[in-house]
């Protein structure tokens, strides 16, 4: 199974480096990096509006947890966004080659 994860960071610097992480420690299979992006949220009782740049992660089951681990431990924010999904739908030969990247 392929799940995506989303983070946002500030600068595209950190987006370059968590990406560059992700992938060379083999704890994902690809990184998109998004962006800029303006996000509008509630911050300690104030809406808030910043520029990001948003990190789309696809990662196999059997990395999430090396995943998440890395990516709280070098994330910028102190309360970083992290929310995955599970790709009901993945072509064949995408798996197959995130798989095989697993199996390396």
């Amino acid at each position: 199974m392929l799940f995506i994860g989303w983070t946002t960071v500030a600068s595209s610097v950190d987006a370059e480096r968590l990406a560059l992480e992700a992938i060379g420690s083999g704890a994902a299979v690809c990184v998109q990096i998004e962006g800029p992006i303006h996000s509008i949220y509630r911050w300690e009782g104030k809406v808030e509006r910043s520029t990001e740049y948003r990190l789309a992660i696809k990662f196999l089951d059997t990395q999430r947890g090396a995943l998440e681990t890395a990516l709280f431990a070098a994330h910028p924010y102190k309360t970083p966004e992290w929310v995955v999904i599970e790709a009901h739908s993945v072509s064949e030969k995408y798996l197959s080659w995130a798989r095989s990247l697993v199996q390396s």
